[in-house]
């Protein structure tokens, strides 16, 4: 099984819990960043939460630490309010400054500072 294939599923109506962490094999996680929250007793999202894909190939970092910190980074984006963002922050940030710079033509001046691409 691979990690884009594996879905969880709770009884009731609920998807599983944000934080729930499957480990597939060694190097193969799958994490809830989004999901029910077991403080408001519900699901607040609008559609069935997609698990995120992880994968360990080195390090000396259990896959339950690397899962905990990814899912502190989802919590990080401080320009809305929603506290449970799909992928950690800083993905999402390096996603949203390349969608802008693939406008930018190969002689023009690109601006260092992040701030110009919020």
């Amino acid at each position: 099984m691979s990690a884009a294939s594996a879905k969880l599923f709770r009884r009731g109506a609920y998807p599983p819990l944000r934080g729930t962490l499957l480990t597939l094999d060694d190097r193969e996680q799958i994490l809830y960043t989004r999901g029910s929250v077991e403080f408001f007793s519900t699901y607040p999202g609008m559609y069935v939460p997609q698990p995120l894909a992880m994968r360990i190939d080195a390090g000396d970092t259990t896959a339950k630490e690397l899962a905990r910190e990814t899912l502190a980074l989802t919590k990080m984006n401080w320009n809305n309010t929603q506290f449970d963002g799909h992928a950690p922050i800083t993905i999402r940030a390096a996603r949203q400054v390349g969608n802008i710079l693939k406008y930018v033509g190969p002689d023009d001046p690109l601006e260092p500072r992040y701030a110009n691409y919020m």
